[in-house]
């Protein structure tokens, strides 16, 4: 059953798209109960005091009048450097696409790992055997189908569907293939490009409206000092280094499914060509 399952490449993409965003969205939970939970833990260490201490600190630290409230809450809000309590949007849209890269990562590599092969044997294998007896040649697309050859063999399948053809026939053959082939192992491939390339101008967008809330904030609160600003300004860099922190591994992952794509098609190149070769001197030497 679980052979099964490996084999079929459509339920096994999306079991893992849901796994992936079902961890994201456990890991958003987890984090948001224990940001929430911290607070309601040191409400009781902080009403420990005695009641002669309390009285003479909260004294000192009440602020007076309403200008004195509007500065506090300024302050207090300016400092929550807790992403998950912000209410910038870009940082939530960034958490989004986030979760929407990792499922996609996720499925290109599991695509990649069941794609992998021995281009080496699969070379030896159909020299061999055409060399040998050039009228096999449907009966070993039959053979070089098998999974254990990868995105290669399927290529050679394919291309030897032509064999009883002229050799350009056969190299249309080559050609078809490789294209479906290019074309299933680089799917969803341009979102993660394009994460790469934009999620920094999220961020830096989301740092931008950040700095002019924690001007606005400062403007509103007469009496405040830099502090305030200055925690803003912080909360609003957050925004900037999220969207570098997505688009280093969506670019990450790009390169690196690119490479190996190009690797598989030069493999597959490979192998056609020898096979159209082959075609060329049985039919020279008829």
């Amino acid at each position: 059953m679980f052979k099964n399952l490996i084999n079929s490449p459509k339920s096994t993409r999306k079991t893992l798209l849901f796994l992936a965003l079902s961890l994201g969205v456990v890991f958003v939970t987890m984090s948001l109960t224990a940001q929430t939970a911290a607070p309601a833990a040191a409400a009781p260490a902080a009403s420990a005091p005695a009641a002669g201490a309390a009285a003479p600190a909260a004294a000192e630290t009440a602020p007076l009048g309403a200008e004195g409230n509007k500065e506090a809450a300024a302050f207090a809000e300016a400092g929550d450097a807790n992403i998950f309590h912000s209410k910038d949007p870009a940082l939530w849209i960034l958490m989004a696409l986030f979760l929407v890269a990792l499922a996609i990562g996720a499925d290109r590599l599991w695509v990649i790992l069941n794609s992998k092969s021995s281009n080496a044997e699969l070379v030896r294998l159909v020299t061999e055997k055409l060399s040998q007896n050039p009228a096999t040649g449907e009966e070993l697309a039959k053979e070089v189908s098998d999974p254990k050859y990868g995105v290669e063999g399927r290529i050679v399948a394919v291309t030897l569907k032509g064999w009883q053809h002229d050799e350009d026939t056969i190299q249309s053959y080559a050609n078809a293939a490789t294209v479906a082939e290019r074309r299933y192992l680089s799917a969803r491939l341009p979102i993660l490009s394009t994460l790469g390339n934009n999620a920094p101008f999220i961020g830096l967008l989301g740092t931008v409206l950040g700095i002019m809330k924690a001007f606005r904030d400062l403007a509103g609160a007469a009496d405040a000092g830099p502090q305030v600003v200055m925690k803003g300004i912080s909360e609003a860099l957050v925004a900037t280094a999220m969207g570098l922190g997505v688009a280093i591994p969506c670019v990450m992952l790009f390169n690196y499914f690119s490479s190996v794509i190009k690797r598989k098609m030069s493999n597959s190149e490979e192998v056609t060509n020898i096979i159209v070769a082959l075609r060329r001197a049985t039919r020279s030497g008829k």
